[in-house]
């Protein structure tokens, strides 16, 4: 049985700028792109562009099956959008002393494994060391190299409204510290970000002057590697039992984030792999 952990991105979502080609206006854009194709000559352009201005090179809808082409959708976004991976690279140029890694030099094992969920819903508004070892205590899960470890914290089922942002749960340094000191390299959140809320973090720095409060899990990666997935969703949903996790981001060159699908695999009597569920 598959879970479902990734959240979908919307196009009505803040920051999303979304196009949309349907089948019968992809004539029209297809018409003007063989204007020019790729291998194209400098004189095949000036000549293909020529015939498309005089009617010659153009498609109608009676030209195509169903007066139909291909649809097309275009997405113009943060790589930090929806259920995504934080390489290091995010966090800073440098991580322990060396060119922090992008999304292209992660390890690809590093993304799928066995899968622990810890429950840190008691935990207010911030997820300490203690509160780890209570959680792994509770939960009986082995954890270790290749162990993918996921809080949950069910911020997700405030998704789309105002508060998904404003009442996130903050991992703490020490809580990371404590899984990267058991081999853990890959660690996620269903809240939208490891550091909670960003006013709550902006509005202690400017009433303290400390400036640890800004962002502190995300600057720790400076000092220790790890990777961050955040926006999961589902994590309830998760049956009790071993599960493999897995959460390939996108291969996107040069970045510090990537999407990605996030899916626990499950199994149970009478369900085959391909049984899946949804929201």
């Amino acid at each position: 049985m598959y879970v479902d952990l990734s959240i979908p991105v919307s196009r009505r979502a803040p920051g999303v700028e979304f196009e949309q080609w349907l089948h019968r206006d992809g004539i029209r854009h297809l018409s003007r792109r063989i204007r020019a194709l790729p291998g194209d000559s400098r004189r095949d352009r000036l000549v293909n562009h020529w015939r498309w201005l005089t009617g010659r090179r153009r498609l109608r809808p009676h030209d195509l099956p169903d007066g139909c082409f291909l649809s097309n959708e275009f997405y113009r976004m943060s790589v930090h959008q929806g259920t995504h991976v934080d390489a290091p690279f995010h966090y800073g140029p440098e991580c322990e002393g060396r060119p922090a890694k992008k999304v292209m030099d992660l390890p690809l094992e590093w993304f799928r494994g066995p899968g622990a969920v810890l429950d840190v819903r008691a935990c207010g508004n911030k997820v300490t060391a203690a509160d780890v070892k209570e959680a792994l205590a509770g939960s009986g899960a082995r954890v270790g190299p290749g162990t993918v470890v996921l809080f949950r914290t069910d911020s997700d089922l405030r998704l789309g409204t105002p508060e998904y942002y404003t009442r996130s749960t903050a991992i703490t340094p020490g809580a990371v510290d404590h899984l990267l000191d058991l081999g853990v390299k890959v660690l996620g959140t269903d809240c939208w970000s490891f550091d909670g809320p960003a006013r709550d973090m902006v509005e202690r720095y400017y009433s303290s002057g400390d400036r640890d409060v800004l962002w502190p899990a995300h600057m720790h990666g400076r000092r220790r590697e790890f990777v961050q997935i955040e926006g999961l969703a589902r994590l309830r949903e998760i049956p009790e039992g071993p599960f493999t996790f897995t959460a390939f981001p996108v291969a996107l060159a040069d970045a510090g984030a990537a999407w990605c699908r996030a899916v626990a695999e499950t199994g149970r009597a009478g369900e085959g792999p391909g049984t899946e569920r949804r929201p």
